[in-house]
């Protein structure tokens, strides 16, 4: 009887142990795609597809994302998600972004652009990720070079 319940306890602690480590950051990957939905002289709507990566061993789910894009450090756009995601185990997951953007921002900067084979497209905001009901706050920031083809 003692060597169960020591073998329970033995479980309980293991078990209590792994559910509570430390969870990894999220690994932006890639922009997998981009669209335009409407396209106007003051305001554009960009729909975006952004892969990410959970290193971590359990699902987890996201929502609540807020967060402003940059190109080479202008503001250009501002996005709010209110869908829930759910993120796989150990996998690439898909972000569905739309992005209202301020297409005077992007004309003060399309000379530039032009000019440069390279832009620095980057989002700050934050978001909210958990499972189980239980979500804590959680920063948004990715940062990656784009190629420009134009021809």
């Amino acid at each position: 009887m003692k060597a169960i319940r020591l073998l329970l306890v033995i479980f309980a602690t293991w078990g209590l142990t792994s559910s509570c480590e430390k969870m990894k950051d999220i690994q932006f990957v890639r922009v997998a795609g981009i669209s335009m939905d409407e396209l106007g002289m003051s305001k554009s709507i960009v729909r975006m597809t952004l892969a990410y990566y959970n290193p971590n061993n359990y699902k987890l789910q996201l929502k609540d994302a807020d967060f402003d894009l940059f190109l080479d450090e202008t503001p250009v756009g501002h996005s709010i998600q209110d869908t829930m995601i759910y993120i796989p185990a150990r996998d690439t997951f898909y972000f569905p972004v739309r992005l209202e953007v301020n297409m005077a921002n992007v004309f003060q900067n399309a000379l530039s652009a032009f000019s440069n084979k390279e832009v620095t497209i980057k989002a700050t905001g934050k978001c909210k990720v958990g499972k189980g009901g239980i979500y804590l706050p959680f920063p948004i920031k990715c940062e990656t070079r784009q190629a420009l083809n134009f021809f």
